[in-house]
């Protein structure tokens, strides 16, 4: 009984076999696209690093460029209130010493 099944059997498994292969073809193909997904996806985050290192130089030079004219207004406030000061003591000063 076991004899006539053997061809069938062994048919079965070729098949079997063959199916398996075309599978693994399949999954072979789809590992390497992988792969050279996660080699794009590397190189996209090295990229990125740079780009936030040079974002953050940028935010640097910004900020400096930004506190220029804020220097310069409290410069000429300064400068105006200890003009419009040094006018009323000297004015102080003359009504008093007349």
């Amino acid at each position: 009984m076991e004899t006539e099944r053997q061809p069938e059997t062994a048919a079965l498994a070729l098949q079997s076999a063959r199916s398996a292969h075309h599978r693994l073809d399949r999954l072979e193909a789809d590992v390497k696209d992988i792969h050279a997904l996660a080699q794009a996806m590397a190189a996209t985050q090295k990229e990125m690093e740079n780009m936030k290192e040079d974002m953050g130089d940028v935010k640097k030079n910004l900020a400096v460029l930004t506190a220029r004219p804020g220097r310069k207004w409290e410069l000429l406030v300064n400068t105006v209130i200890a003009s419009v000061s040094t006018g009323l003591v000297s004015a102080a000063l003359v009504l008093f010493l007349k």
